[in-house]
């Protein structure tokens, strides 16, 4: 029930218990004329019928046509009467008037008194709970119980239902007032009060919904403005790092080992921005996926390649083991359930065994659900192990619930994390279909974490149309690098556009970068031939079309479905937009290797 149901029961219900209650009357006459086929079960005095002979001219009239012409008179006004409109005050008194006379007649239509006396007492008990004016219900009493005691005077010696009907219809009348209204009162009156009361959970409920939003795009806000200066700082840094000159040998060094740091940092602020917003957006169930055919051993090697990134060999040894697995499901929400695994590993691993380097492998190979006879179906099993200081047996079950972080007992302790990446990795995991198998861990020895993805989203070699695209090199090039690739860069942001221009061009590309559109395409028609690959900003300022839009518009343009990649700092869109055929997209502030590894990826194997 809605709001505003408490009046429009008040209007409905008398109207219902008029239909109602003139139904019962209507079969208590058809009750009475059937008497005439049934040898007249209540007494039938016959001076009424002589006397209704006289009155209407007809000597041969026999009883049962007489109660039936009653009757059928009597069925016309009482269906009249509950067809009119309680707007009409006119007709609806004007019916109720008839009908009772016609129904007061029953004294010598119908065989008299005790007749009348039934159809009195049943106009009463119909009479409840509609006598209101408008509805006609007292008219109709009233005007029964007057022909009632006229009849019995006009036809009976000793005349005595006049008392009988003044007392049945005034107790009829006490009671619709004392108690059927009284109770309606009290009905209407709680409607009403929840009726209130649902109103202002209502517009509670909106005023938090639109305070929910403004936090949201508060967050979302303080999330793009954040990433955007770490984008920065982290491309440089890379840029920095991969035009290293020849010199001193101790002060290259040291410059190294500061940028990895100054990496690493971007990388934690990142980490915790992203697991913020990926939490809040599974926990509103925003979180959609894109499937695609995805090389599982090319997104370990990635997710491996960024954590080594940041951290010296002499402390972390990252491995991969295991084969190219493709797996139907959304390469991004993949690889960020691997990296929230394998960097959770390498964080409880650092310091974990002093004198000793963290160990961390990454491995994929085929898993069987069920007997594990040859021949049956097979799905995957990617394991991530560390040897690093261990999880308690009653623990496990525990880490998975969010802001959950185990007791900082080690060096290897979280470092920068907020109890969040394992809530998000069983909500990645739960998204994607796939499964978690049980933890194992030793305390003191390390963890295997173990995610099972079922044999329907396996295969073991895709065709080559259902794949990203081409492959990721050929002989002879270093997979690091863009030596030759012409990229167009889109982004409004002076300082992010900068940055992401040096850090590409370190790795030998050449890049044709703008503000707009409009400047871009200008810029491109200079060019001898068509860029290799676009780069574009997701958010491209007010007014402008998005880093989709763009896309689109310089594939319409050319006539050429060039490979794309789209980069944001909005990580909840990551899930939620619509992305066109060789296309992907990547949060900010994204590794240098990641975006390399990516265009590689989408390319066709002639530009790679």
């Amino acid at each position: 029930m809605q709001p505003g149901d408490a009046a429009s029961i008040s209007e409905q219900l008398p109207r219902r218990r008029r239909r109602l209650g003139l139904a019962l009357v209507g079969l208590g006459v058809l009750a009475l004329a059937a008497q005439a086929w049934l040898e007249w079960l209540l007494p039938y005095d016959l001076a009424a019928l002589e006397a209704m002979r006289r009155l209407s001219s007809l000597p041969t009239l026999a009883p049962a046509q007489l109660v039936w012409a009653w009757a059928l008179l009597c069925a016309v006004l009482l269906w009249g009467l509950a067809r009119a409109r309680a707007a009409s005050l006119l007709q609806t008194q004007g019916l109720a008037v008839l009908c009772g006379l016609a129904l007061g007649s029953a004294h010598g239509a119908a065989g008299g008194p005790a007749a009348s006396s039934a159809v009195l007492l049943l106009v009463g008990v119909a009479s409840l709970g509609w006598q209101a004016l408008r509805e006609g219900g007292l008219t109709l009493l009233a005007a029964t119980a007057v022909a009632v005691a006229a009849w019995d005077a006009a036809l009976s010696n000793f005349p005595t239902l006049w008392l009988a009907a003044t007392v049945l219809g005034l107790m009829f009348v006490w009671i619709d007032r004392m108690h059927i209204r009284a109770n309606d009162r009290r009905l209407f009156s709680a409607l009403a009060e929840r009726d209130a009361l649902i109103t202002r959970l209502d517009q509670r409920g909106e005023q938090l919904t639109a305070l929910q939003g403004a936090r949201t795009r508060l967050l979302a806000s303080i999330s793009h403005d954040l990433r955007q200066p770490l984008q920065a700082v982290r491309l440089f840094a890379e840029a920095l790092q991969a035009r290293s000159e020849p010199g001193d040998p101790q002060a290259e060094q040291r410059r190294t080992d500061l940028l990895r740091q100054q990496m690493r940092a971007a990388d934690d602020a990142v980490a915790m921005l992203d697991q913020f917003s990926e939490f809040s957006a599974i926990e509103q169930g925003a979180l959609q996926s894109h499937p695609q055919w995805v090389d599982v051993r090319d997104v370990l090697d990635g997710v491996a390649a960024s954590l080594q990134a940041t951290h010296p060999r002499e402390q972390l040894s990252l491995t991969v083991h295991g084969t190219r697995q493709w797996l139907h499901t959304d390469r991004t929400q993949l690889a960020r359930l691997v990296q929230n695994l394998a960097g959770n590993a390498v964080r409880y691993s650092l310091g974990a065994r002093p004198g000793e380097r963290a160990r961390v492998v990454l491995a994929v190979r085929p898993h069987s659900f069920g007997s594990g006879e040859r021949g049956s179906a097979q799905g995957l099993a990617i394991d991530i192990v560390d040897n690093g200081r261990g999880i308690p047996a009653d623990k496990l079950e525990a880490i998975f619930e969010p802001y959950v972080q185990l007791e900082a007992g080690s060096a290897g302790a979280s470092r920068g994390g907020r109890g969040l990446g394992l809530a998000i990795v069983r909500g990645l995991v739960a998204q994607l279909g796939l499964q978690l198998a049980p933890v194992r861990s030793r305390v003191g020895h390390g963890t295997r974490f173990r995610v099972l993805v079922p044999a329907d989203q396996r295969r073991t070699e895709p065709a080559q149309t259902e794949a990203d695209g081409g492959p990721d090199t050929v002989p002879g090039e270093d997979p690091a690098r863009l030596d030759g690739w012409l990229l167009a860069l889109l982004d409004d942001e002076a300082g992010p556009r900068a940055a992401l221009q040096a850090a590409l061009e370190g790795v030998g590309a050449t890049l044709v970068s703008a503000a707009t559109l409009a400047q871009l395409q200008t810029a491109l028609d200079a060019e001898p031939r068509f860029p290799d690959a676009l780069v574009f900003d997701l958010d491209l300022g007010a007014g402008q079309p998005d880093g989709l839009a763009a896309v689109a518009a310089l594939r319409e343009a050319w006539e050429l479905n060039l490979p794309a990649v789209i980069v944001t700092g909005r990580i909840a869109a990551m899930g939620t937009v619509p992305l066109p055929p060789r296309c992907t997209v990547l949060a900010k502030p994204v590794p240098l290797v990641t975006l390399v590894a990516a265009l590689r990826r989408l390319a066709p194997a002639e530009t790679a």
